[in-house]
């Protein structure tokens, strides 16, 4: 009895010894995991603000559907081939489709789910953003929501109703079944911008122009089934899945057993890594063993792949600053023209100004001359009156004076034959002589 005991223990300290090496690499793998590399809260204010004013079941689809990114692909190009299929005859047609019943439900919504699908980077974070901080998600949800609200720019309208329940800005479709998608400028709907090294993105139909107020995309009518099955619980933040109204295009072998709280399904994820190892881990990832065995096969990429991940943000960020230069120098353009057409009419109104004043100039110039020309005839006329009245006068004086110049050769000549002659005798010959002649 006492050789078997010794035995058994020393079976039992080789196991320990042999055993003891992987147990503690399983538990350094286990117990000391990586820390989660969070979105910043204004990484998640940036990429929440085009969406959070959607209605609240609409905002739910988007959320859980974006955890999903290969299948919304995938329904993004099955629905641009079968644009023509609407309402009962759609949900009949996808519920043959093995896809999450978010991304059928975004089917309903092509432009929602066209948006989604190209700007695919976009709501990849947004869905990772979703798996790894649910809460902080639905608190910056309502913290835009507030901000609108404040602004003015969120209230009831006739495609939507907005109430706000214990600070919790709820918004539903003003018509049960219809709904319509709002989009807007986040500049102007929630005030000035608070994180200018974070703008906002911008998700419209395309073509449309995002004005001052928030405009609506088209409402399409799905019953009431379609917002109700799925609802936010904001006071314990996640969303609420309600089994006893299951939507048409889900069938009941695929569903949910009892309602109760979303959970992402990994089976829909289709491979496409987590972004941290907790969430990885969390949904049946183990980057730990992975390292060992094939780390690409349970969706955390090797370091070549980290390095063209980064190239992408690399190049898809050079994209957009060539973007923004390309604007900044077409508004640089645009404003170059408008001051050159400004001062060619500045110029144009000028030489019409100098020109005018030249004209009145020469006018002016003119009537003096005129005035001048006329006042000198009008001299010269009376000029030549004045010398018609001055001959007479002078010949007047002309006869006067060869009057006086003949009587005095007269008293010169004739001193004796005028002797002794009165004024009375000459003026007797004067009138002798006159009868004379008559």
């Amino acid at each position: 009895m006492k050789a078997a005991t010794i035995f058994h223990l020393a079976i039992g300290l080789l196991m320990i010894a042999l055993f003891s090496p992987l147990q503690s690499s399983f538990a350094q793998n286990d117990s000391s995991p990586e820390p989660a590399e969070k979105y910043s809260r204004e990484e998640l204010t940036q990429m929440l603000a085009p969406i959070a004013l959607y209605p609240d079941a609409l905002l739910s689809q988007v959320l859980m559907a974006a955890t999903y990114p290969i299948e919304l692909i995938e329904a993004d190009r099955w629905a641009r081939r079968n644009k023509d299929l609407k309402g009962e005859a759609l949900d009949a047609e996808l519920l043959n489709k093995e896809w999450d019943p978010s991304v059928k439900a975004l089917c309903h919504f092509p432009s929602i789910l066209a948006l989604m699908s190209e700007r695919i980077t976009e709501t990849t974070n947004l869905g990772n953003a979703f798996l790894a901080q649910e809460p902080e998600v639905m608190d910056t949800v309502q913290e835009l929501r507030a901000k609108a609200y404040a602004q003015g720019n969120l209230t009831t309208t006739a495609e939507q109703k907005v109430t706000v329940e214990k600070e919790t800005v709820i918004i539903e479709p003003a018509k049960p079944g219809v709904i319509y998608v709002p989009y807007y400028d986040p500049f102007y709907i929630y005030g000035p911008w608070w994180y200018p090294a974070y703008p906002p993105y911008y998700w419209a139909p395309p073509g449309a122009y995002i004005g001052v107020g928030i405009s609506y995309w088209p409402g399409f009518y799905f019953g009431v089934a379609f917002g109700t099955w799925s609802y936010f619980d904001w006071h314990r933040h996640y969303i609420f899945i309600d089994v006893h109204k299951r939507p048409r295009f889900v069938r009941h072998d695929h569903w949910r057993a009892k309602p109760g709280r979303w959970h992402h399904a990994p089976i829909h994820r289709r491979g496409v890594a987590y972004r941290d190892k907790f969430t990885a881990r969390k949904y049946g990832q183990y980057p730990g063993r992975s390292r060992e065995i094939k780390r690409d096969s349970r969706g955390f990429p090797e370091q070549r792949e980290w390095l063209r991940s980064r190239e992408e943000r690399t190049r898809i960020e050079r994209k957009k600053q060539q973007r923004e230069r390309v604007e900044r120098e077409s508004r640089e353009r645009q404003r170059i023209d408008r001051d050159k057409q400004q001062r060619r009419r500045i110029e144009r109104e000028q030489q019409i100004r100098e020109r005018a004043e030249h004209e009145r100039r020469q006018q002016a110039r003119d009537e003096n001359i005129r005035l001048q020309r006329q006042k000198s005839e009008q001299e010269l006329r009376q000029k030549r009156i004045d010398t018609i009245f001055n001959r007479i006068e002078e010949g007047k004086r002309e006869r006067q004076s060869s009057k006086r110049g003949r009587f005095s050769r007269e008293g010169r000549g004739g001193d004796q034959r005028g002797k002794g002659r009165s004024g009375d005798d000459d003026r007797n010959d004067r009138d002798n002589r006159g009868r004379n002649r008559r």
